[in-house]
């Protein structure tokens, strides 16, 4: 040992090169090399570290041989012939998969195997790889050879040479660098991978090498202690104990045996939890295919121990994702896959592991009697459960049960089967819930997540992954031994629960988890539908089915429990599980499926036993009576729930019924259906579309969706709202669907929120066209599609006798009037509908029997199946109920905690109802209770007055509508003793009935009343319904004729009227009444029996006043008259069981009546109820009633259709209100036989009896008539309340004008001049006082303005064409950052500075361009004392708010927009007086004039409040913008404050000219060039300008604000740089203008003209008269021209200016010319050798282009100056329609040219304008500028010749038509400052930079560098585009806000997180959008998701918390 040691010591000082070529010859001739494993020996000692450099470095040259790692990397690389690519990737990753090609769903490509490869027009999508993968490219297991890329595939590498023999030969004999070593070799290909795994799958290897030596050494106790501990960490992976056939499985053995490497490596990657390198370097070998086998049968023998480590992982998510990495890639092939199923039982292994997984988390099942349960359930709130451990065994299984071979085999083995559903069984039934009664849940559950999602992935997947191979008949064996293991563990399931009998008690408690059940739905669905295996053979026997149906039925009634509200004190989960049971991904898997076994149930088990379980189950049958009065039995249901109860009963009758999903539709209607669905709900995107179709888990959407859905759907294009709103594409349905298509029934299944059905039902309304009809629509509820032949239809159950029974009972309680809603009668008659539509006729003989049974029938309430004898439908429609049999009322009292204060009457008197005829078309009559009550112990009586119902009725004749029209009802109860005459005690809620034109028969009670301690209150049939009513009462004084009428008390309130002794005293509480009534007292009229001796006789009432008569003993009439009320009743709603009652003060609200106790016993009720009334009697009323017309069904009204076709669509249309389909419902019936139409007309004349002398004809003329008569009074009385409005409003307005004048009249006016004064000034209206004032020094008014930093114009460029975002390396070396106006102004302010003395080149530019000031309003005002009062509030407020109010932000309290200043407004602006010494005659005088006004410097103001708030406003524009832009020079002098001051004027002027277009052409504005508008946008021009010119200027409040400042800070003589401008002669005392100026001052001609011009305005008063604006413009034009033509003169060439420069200088007075001018500036500047000798620059030789040039580049001035004119003397902008004219336009608005003249003879010079002489100035100026050039000239001709230059508009960079084209650019691109791939890679779409979004590590300062780029770039504004999420991050000062996506798909779609993947395409719409708010300074208006970012992450989580 000791002598190699030594040799290896001396084999390497030859060095690493020399001992790797030694050793490299020996393996070349040698089998064993000697002198290798002695190198290694040292090298790889067990005492050193594995991942030490060194040795790793050694390892690498070793195997190259002599060469350097490398090199020999790269000649390996040239030999690599592997057909599959095999790259393996980790988490977040970037792949692609390609559908299309894609064999396995597993599928996936890396970007660069995409991209090589051919998926033009395929359906891929880009995807972030949650768990990794490896790329499939190649393999043809996978994924179709079209796919491959150029190079993988067999083909690919036919001609590859093979590798030498001795290139590897080191290798072939031969922890996370070491690791990291391996992973470099094998990514040289298939050469040297193959070593690797030789080596790694040799058993003789691993033994060899794993042998403990026997001799004692160093080397034989280190193998000694590793096996040791080996053999302790085998130990501690226990494997699952099996069952004891599969004991002898090599894959569940207990003891593991290693033979190999690789075997060992998978055990301790499982051991260690998938460390995520060696997963990788184990995935990156899977090319080899015999590895591949070895090492998938490696992970097979430890897969059972993975459960285990996945239970203990303390991080099971990632544990999960590690294992899917690898197991994907292994079991996706199938052939492979099938091998592992066959020789080491992989599915039994997998079910076993789940088995063994889920075994240690059970709890005993508590559903049904928990003592007699003995199922056992898994406990969802274990982290087994909660955390999803499950997840990759299930994953695995559903991946290896999608190779049909393997399902077959699941499928055949009967064994693995049982242990199958005895796995499911573990979920059925778990997670019970329980109905809580008495109070809210404490602590809300949430493991109903865990529970859905375990039924969904461990059962559903795997069955539909089964069900997709049972296609056909040959597979019928296995469907239906699937079936016999799922009936056999059902049935142990039910009885471990001791579910033996349907009638189990179940109502408080259900488990929305039933997987057997549906294993049972869905394979017996599949056997019948795509097998052929007829019902009966697949059907378990009927009392097994009659028990299996119970669970699914208590799911759904459960299900509607939870909608109605039933297990609100559960809280909010319940509702949770209701919504996630019907949701897409669980639906088909769920609710589908317990329909289908629900509707297999009702055609299989009798139809009247279906029926009644339903109804029991639904707690219904109690409300299915005929009594007036609540039943004596205990109700299930709160009184609030019976009604939606009964409504979701008829619900799920119906959608048994209708819908067709597993019953027989194809796949291409079904897809219709649920499309037309999911767009009835509201409109779609696409992509939300494929997200919510119900979906089989996981499977592909169908084939056929695009198809469907361009039948179904219109596309609407994403557009853009004025507002800056983005919407995206969208699908509406279109308007046929609403007809034809919509199915209300589907909408309720798919629902999750039940407001989504009214949404669909609300845009229906408003789609679906014309209705039938008047009132509001019915829901269409559609006919069903027939059954597949195998099934009965369900509708069987609608011909069931107990059905015909509770319609008749719905419709009789509807047509009377017991709240019985609009949606409950829409259902009823649709299962009427389809009820006579599927009728089956009986033979004629059984029908002439049955048809002449006429005796008279009483049936027995409540009990449905007694109504009727047969189930003929015809029968039962005609046959008349006489008498219901009904039991005994009970006596209700309250109990007495909810007895309630009521209000005492004088027993003389009575309440009245007084009601309006409405005469606008029907007359309203109510339906009353009033509920008496008497109190013996005062002697009181208490009235209540119910309305139960509400009747529009035709006719104004309350006795000819007797017959058939509304009762009025009085429930009277006496106190104890009370009786009536007859001697008989009434007991309480005795009914009266009160008809007009019939006697009135008290139904009397013999029971004894109630104790006088209790309330005691009649019960209506649906159980005390109280309203507020509205309307005024009216009491009558009525007393026994035996007793003198006393003294009426007054019920008003306050009313001190006397009172009645021994009752109630006159501070008893008034009556309550509703608000806007009155109580009136009636004169006492003559004197009436008590109530309970009266009957009535018949009193129609005349015209708008009603009358009762009372019948007294003797039967003498006595007339009560019912006072008139003037003003319409309103609709009264109908109430619930939550009974209102008034309150007995003004301070006491209405108590609520909830809890009642039913006393036994019988009260003496009569034994039958008269009904004499049948299923077409009702039918016929309801119609009637609906459509408020006395026998309105005609059922002549379908022959009477004008042609066959109009017939057709009518009988097919759904599209109508109630009267329609009933009508429809009637005509059916009158069509089903003639016993059912003659029962019609028999009705109809019953109910409606014709009169003799009057025709059909006749009939309906006199409605008509009386009809028009009722509309003609309706009318008069709406004109005479129109006319009394009239009336008081013009008497209103009369004395408002008479005050108004009263007090002008008292006003004191001393003088004309102020009136005059009090006109001139302008008036402001504060927003937030609503004071209307003028502005004055000491309380001036302000204009609200957000002020803030804009480097905009900074980013003007020279060139047309935008500037492109670069996408590859040569692009982006071609971008140009220094091409802008920012980057050249910095440069010549730098040599400005270098060659002139600061003051003086601070006063010959502006700045602004990068970091100016813009100021922008709302155009609102306020006092700034209210602003202050304002902005206190706001800081006081202490929720969190998104504004800095520390900071002076604050919303305009009007229009909420974000301001952060304001501007106070002088007085002057209102004033219309100019300042005007004495108008001069000439230009001189008035140049004299300016330089006396410049002269005068101001006094300084006084202090006032409006100095200050100026002063506060400059401080704000101050702090607004970053210091950096302030100023150039080093400290601050009154030159640079003066520079900033006049800057901001400039920059605001500027900015809005780029708003307006970059010129005042309207044409030009339009122009894409102008406005910024992108090719191809759809947006017209003229739009995109009116975007961004703002509504609202605020230049002239900030020019009197900046003039105020500059005036202080002009500290120097500017009137003579006035007097140099003009040209005007010296003052006398000054000296004369020198020739040659001073050398350290910036000559004239390098001036910034618009710069002099805004000092000048700014230095002059801002109300000057427009002729001395026109005069500083004018001589400033002067200057500019010659500059321009100067600068020009630089670019010709030598022989032109040779040619101009004799051109004569003009006469006195003539008018100037460009080749005069051009001679002029020649003359003078080419001694100074400012001309460069041989120049050629210029191609403008011709004058015309000259000239072009001059007026384009006089231009930007001109804009300006226009701009202000038109500000300052609010004169509108000239109408420049082409930009040919804007120049002639703009210099005769300017008054440069005041006379026409010939266009022929128009050039730029003839606006010039001189004061003095015409060429001396010009000449000074050259001169002056020939001086300078003589000192500096370079600088001089640098300076002049890029003096004046063209700057197209600012625009964002060009971003490429595909976003992919980005994404692989950037998202890989390291940061340029940190070197590193930023996490959220971002671009600026101003320069194009690359910044860091999300890191700290380029933060400087500690700004981050996306914060400091949005300074240095864009003022504090920058837009991004974040690459790996295709959104815009917009950063705005201190804020930052998500804007959006300008990339959309092919729908129109945003893309968030690209989680679709689908190919991004630019949305120039967008982007012209985003452009526009960036130039118009609009973010802080247009998006409102605002967020701080004050630290590192504040602004980067909103992006997470948006998205997500």
């Amino acid at each position: 040992m000791a002598s190699n040691s030594i040799a290896a010591h001396v084999l390497m000082k030859k060095g690493k090169r020399g001992a790797a070529a030694y050793v490299h010859a020996d393996c070349s001739n040698s089998t064993s090399p000697q002198h290798l494993n002695e190198l290694l020996d040292v090298l790889l000692n067990p005492g050193k570290t594995i991942d030490e450099w060194e040795t790793i470095d050694w390892c690498k040259w070793l195997i190259a041989g002599g060469k350097t790692p490398d090199e020999f990397s790269s000649i390996v690389r040239r030999y690599d012939n592997a057909t599959t690519c095999g790259l393996v990737w980790t988490a977040n990753f970037v792949a692609y998969r390609c559908r299309t090609c894609g064999i396995s769903p597993c599928m996936s490509l890396c970007a660069e195997c995409f991209q090589n490869g051919n998926h033009a027009g395929h359906d891929f999508n880009m995807f972030r790889s949650q768990a990794g993968g490896a790329c499939d490219c190649g393999d043809t297991s996978v994924m179709k050879e079209t796919g491959f890329c150029d190079r993988h595939g067999p083909k690919a590498q036919v001609n590859k040479p093979p590798a030498p023999n001795d290139l590897v030969c080191v290798a072939e004999a031969d922890a996370d660098q070491f690791l990291t070593m391996l992973h470099d070799f094998s990514a040289m290909g298939a050469v040297m991978r193959r070593v690797m795994t030789g080596a790694l799958t040799n058993p003789q290897i691993y033994k060899n090498l794993t042998e403990c030596p026997v001799a004692d050494s160093e080397y034989s106790s280190y193998m000694e202690e590793s096996q040791r501990v080996y053999q302790e960490v085998l130990k501690s992976l226990p494997n699952p104990e099996p069952p004891d056939e599969y004991k002898d499985c090599p894959s569940l053995q207990e003891h593991l045996v290693h033979r190999t490497f690789l075997e060992e490596l998978v055990f301790w990657t499982v051991k260690f939890e998938f460390p995520q390198k060696v997963v990788c370097l184990l995935l990156n070998m899977l090319p080899d295919p015999d590895y591949k086998e070895a090492l998938t049968q490696a992970f097979v023998l430890h897969y059972s121990r993975i459960s285990l480590m996945l239970e203990r992982s303390t991080d099971p998510d990632t544990l999960s994702n590690r294992v899917v990495h690898v197991s994907v890639q292994l079991f996706s092939n199938e052939s492979l896959a099938y091998r592992m199923a066959e020789r080491l039982n992989l599915l039994h292994v997998m079910v076993i592991s789940l088995k063994y997984m889920m075994s240690k988390i059970l709890i005993q099942n508590s559903l049904h009697d928990p003592d007699k349960n003995f199922h056992y359930v898994v406990d969802c709130g274990r982290q087994v459960m909660k955390e999803h451990c499950y997840w990759p065994l299930v994953s695995d299984l559903n991946n290896v049960l999608s190779h049909r071979p393997v399902a077959v085999k699941f499928m055949s083995d009967d064994n693995l089967l049982e242990m199958w559903f005895s796995f499911l069984s573990l979920f059925q039934g778990m997670n019970v819930n329980q109905r809580e009664l008495t109070q809210h849940v404490e602590f809300e559950p949430n493991t109903y997540y865990a529970a859905f999602s375990a039924e969904l992935e461990a059962s559903a997947y795997p069955m539909w992954a089964l069900v997709s191979h049972l296609r056909d008949s040959s597979t019928v064996d296995l469907t239906k031994s699937v079936l016999s293991m799922c009936l056999a563990a059902l049935q142990e399931w039910l009885e471990a629960v001791n579910f033996t009998h349907p009638g189990t008690s179940d109502e408080l408690q259900v488990s929305f988890h039933l997987p057997l059940h549906r294993y049972l739905s869905v394979f017996m669905c599949q056997a019948v539908r795509q097998q052929g295996v007829p019902l009966r053979e697949v059907l378990p026997p009927r009392d097994l089915l009659a028990l299996i149906m119970m669970h699914p039925l208590r799911v759904q009634v459960a299900f509607y429990e939870i909608l109605s509200g039933m297990w609100v004190r559960n809280g909010l989960q319940i509702k949770g599980q209701a919504m996630t049971y019907i949701q897409c991904n669980f639906c088909n898997s769920m609710v589908d499926a317990d329909l289908y076994l629900l509707q297999v149930c009702a055609t299989q088990l009798p139809a009247e036993a279906f029926l009644c379980t339903v109804m029991d189950k639904f707690n219904v049958l109690e409300w299915m009576s005929l009594a007036p009065y609540a039943s004596t039995h205990a109700s299930f249901l709160e009184g609030e729930h019976d009604a939606p109860m009964l409504e979701s009963c008829l619900t799920f009758l119906a959608t048994l019924m209708s819908v067709r999903t597993n019953l027989g539709v194809s796949e291409a209607p079904l897809s219709q259906l649920e499309l037309v669905t999911l767009l009835c709900m509201g409109d779609k995107t696409h992509s939300q579309l494929i997200e919510l179709m119900p979906e089989r888990c996981s499977t592909a959407q169908s084939r056929d969706f695009e198809a469907v859905l361009a039948e179904v759907a219109d596309y609407r294009a994403p557009n853009l709202e004025a507002s800056g709103n983005m919407q995206q594409g969208m699908y509406v349905p279109r308007p046929q669907v609403w007809e034809k298509l919509y199915d209300p029934i589907h909408v309720l299944l798919r629902a999750v929120h039940r407001r989504d059905f009214q949404t669909s039902m609300d845009r229906f309304t408003e789609q679906a066209g014309k209705f039938r009809g008047s009132g509001a629509p019915w829901p269409p509820f559609r006919p069903p599609a027939p059954c597949h032949p195998a099934y009965e239809d369900p509708q069987k159950l609608l011909r069931s006798r107990v059905f015909h029974a509770a319609a008749f009972v719905v419709l009789h309680r509807a047509v009377h009037g017991q709240s019985v809603s609009e949606h409950v009668m829409a259902l009823t008659v649709y299962l009427l509908e389809m009820a006579v539509a599927s009728a089956e006729p009986l033979d004629p003989q059984s029908q002439v029997c049955q048809a002449s049974h006429s005796e008279e029938t009483e049936v027995t309430d409540k009990d449905l199946s007694s109504f009727y004898s047969s189930d003929w439908l015809s029968s039962n429609l005609r046959k008349v109920i006489h008498r219901v049999r009904i039991e005994p009322k009970p006596a209700v009292v309250f109990d007495s905690s909810d007895s309630t204060y009521v209000f005492p009457l004088l027993n003389s008197q009575q309440i009245i109802f007084s009601f309006t005829l409405l005469d606008s078309g029907a007359t309203t009559i109510f339906t009353c209770y009033f509920l008496i009550f008497y109190l013996e112990v005062i002697g009181a009586t208490f009235v209540y007055l119910v309305v139960t119902s509400e009747i529009e009725w035709e006719g104004a004749d309350l006795g000819e509508a007797a017959s058939s029209g509304p009762v009025l009802m009085l429930e009277l109860g006496a106190g104890a003793g009370a009786s009536d005459e007859s001697g008989s005690s009434r007991g309480v809620g005795d009914a009266v009935a009160l008809v007009p034109g019939t006697e009135m028969v008290p139904m009397e009670s013999p029971s004894p009343s109630p104790p006088p301690s209790a309330l005691a209150a009649a019960s209506s049939s649906e159980g005390n319904d109280v309203v507020a009513v509205w309307g005024e009462m009216v009491a009558v004084g009525a007393q026994p004729p035996s007793t003198p009428p006393p003294p009426a008390p007054s019920l008003t309130a306050g009313d001190g009227g006397p009172s009645r002794p021994g009752t109630a005293s006159a501070s008893s509480p008034p009556l309550p009444h509703p608000t806007g009534t009155e109580m009136v007292p009636a004169g006492a009229g003559a004197a009436a029996p008590p109530p309970h001796v009266r009957t009535p006789v018949r009193a129609g009432p005349s015209g708008a006043q009603a009358s009762i008569a009372w019948a007294g003993p003797s039967g003498q009439s006595t007339s009560t008259d019912v006072v008139p009320v003037a003003t319409p009743y309103p609709r009264l709603a109908r109430a619930r069981r939550a009974d209102v009652l008034p309150s007995t003060s003004a301070g006491r609200k209405p108590a609520l009546r909830k809890r009642k106790q039913v006393m036994p016993g019988s009260s003496g009720s009569p034994d039958a109820l008269e009904v004499n009334e049948s299923i077409i009697s009702l039918l016929l009323k309801l119609h009637s009633h609906l459509a408020g017309t006395p026998d309105s069904f005609n059922p002549d009204e379908a022959e009477a259709a004008a042609t066959a076709e109009a017939a057709a669509e009518a009988a097919e249309s759904r599209v109508g209100d109630g009267p329609f389909f009933l009508g429809k419902l009637l005509h059916r019936v009158s069509a089903l036989d003639a016993f059912c139409r003659e029962a019609i007309r028999e009705a109809r004349d019953r109910l409606w009896p014709r009169k003799p002398e009057e025709g059909e004809e006749e009939a309906r003329e006199r409605e008509a008539r009386e009809r028009e008569e009722r509309r003609r009074r309706a009318k008069e009385r709406q004109q005479k309340l129109m006319a009394e409005f009239a009336s008081k409003q013009k008497e209103f307005m009369e004395r408002a004008m008479e005050t108004d004048e009263e007090a002008l009249s008292g006003m004191d006016w001393r003088e004309e001049e102020g009136a005059t004064l009090l006109a001139s000034k302008r008036d402001y209206d504060c927003v937030i006082c609503s004071q209307t004032t003028p502005s004055t020094e000491d309380k001036p008014m302000g204009l609200v303005v957000l002020v803030q930093a804009t480097s905009v114009l900074g980013h003007k460029r020279r060139s047309m064409d935008r500037a492109p975002l670069p996408t590859s390396d040569e692009e982006r070396g071609n971008l140009r950052r220094d091409d802008s106006l920012a980057s050249e102004f910095d440069r010549r302010v730098e040599e400005l500075n270098m060659q002139f003395d600061s003051f003086s080149w601070q006063l010959s530019v502006n700045l602004g361009w990068e970091g100016g000031v813009h100021v922008q309003t709302c155009g609102h005002h306020l006092h700034l004392d209210c602003l202050r009062s304002y902005l206190q509030s706001l800081r006081s407020q202490q929720r969190q708010q998104s504004i800095a109010v520390d900071r002076g932000e604050y919303w305009c309290p009007l229009c909420r927009q974000l301001a952060n200043s304001v501007l106070p407004l002088s007085p002057q602006l209102g004033e219309c007086a100019a300042v005007v010494r004495s108008r001069p005659a000439g230009l001189p005088s008035i140049v004299t004039e300016v330089c006396n006004f410049l002269k005068e410097n101001p006094p300084t103001p006084m202090s006032s409040s409006l100095v200050e708030a100026m002063a506060k406003s400059m401080e704000d524009m101050t702090n607004s913008t970053y210091h950096k832009f302030k100023q150039k020079s080093a400290s601050p002098t009154s030159q640079s404050l003066f520079l900033f001051v006049s800057s901001i004027a400039r920059t605001n002027l500027e900015v809005e000219l780029v708003q307006r277009g970059g010129s005042l052409c309207q044409a030009a504005s339009t122009a894409s060039e102008g406005s910024g508008a992108l090719p191809g946008s759809g947006s017209p021009g003229a739009e995109a300008s009116a975007l961004l010119t703002p509504k609202r200027s605020c230049i002239v409040p900030l020019l009197h604000v900046l003039a105020m400042h500059a005036r202080l800070l002009a500290t120097w003589p500017a009137w003579q740089t006035w007097q140099k401008v003009a040209g005007a002669g010296p003052e006398p005392d000054c000296a004369p203008l020198a020739l040659a100026p001073l050398e350290r001052q910036v000559p004239l001609l390098l001036h910034d003209p618009a710069a002099l011009l805004t000092q000048f305005i700014l230095l002059l008063p801002l109300h000057l008269d427009q002729t001395y604006f026109s005069c500083v413009v004018k001589v400033l034009y002067n200057l500019l021209y010659f500059q321009v033509v100067a600068q020009l003169s630089c670019h010709l060439p030598e022989a032109e200016r040779a040619r101009r420069r004799s051109c004569p200088e003009p006469m006195p007075g003539a008018r100037w010319s460009l080749d005069a001018a051009v001679a002029l500036v020649v003359q003078t500047l080419e001694h100074s050798q400012l001309y460069l000798e041989g120049s050629t620059e210029s191609s403008a030789s011709s004058a015309g282009d000259l000239e072009m040039q001059v007026q384009q580049l006089c231009l930007p001035f001109l804009r300006l100056a226009a701009l202000l004119r038109h500000h300052l003397y609010e004169q509108p902008l000239p109408d420049v329609t082409t930009p040919q004219s804007e120049f002639v336009r703009l210099v005769y608005y300017l008054e440069l040219v005041s006379e026409g003249m010939d266009w022929q003879h128009f050039n730029a010079a003839v606006a010039l304008n001189w004061a003095y002489g015409e060429a001396g100035a010009a000449r000074a100026w050259c001169e002056e500028m020939a001086a300078f050039a003589h000192r500096s000239q370079v600088s001089a001709r640098n300076f002049l010749a890029e003096q004046h230059l063209l700057w197209q508009q600012p625009r964002l960079l060009r971003l490429p038509e595909l976003y992919d084209r980005i994404f692989q650019y950037y998202h890989r691109r390291q940061c340029t400052q940190c070197h590193s791939v930023p996490r959220e890679t971002s671009i600026c779409l101003l320069c194009g930079a690359l910044v860091c979004l999300r890191e700290n590590c380029c933060k400087q300062h500690n700004v981050c560098e996306a914060v400091q780029h949005s300074i240095d770039c864009g003022g504090g504004t920058a837009m991004y585009l974040v690459v790996t999420s295709s959104y815009i991050l917009v950063i705005r000062g201190k804020r930052a806000c998500l804007w959006g996506s300008v990339y959309l798909d092919s729908f129109g779609e945003e893309d968030r997180e690209l989680k679709r993947g689908k190919p991004l395409y630019l949305s120039p719409g967008r982007y012209q959008l985003l452009e526009q708010q960036w130039l118009a300074h609009r973010f802080d208006h247009t998006s409102k998701k605002w967020v701080w970012h004050r630290d590192v992450n504040g602004y980067t989580n909103l992006f997470y918390y948006y998205i997500l």
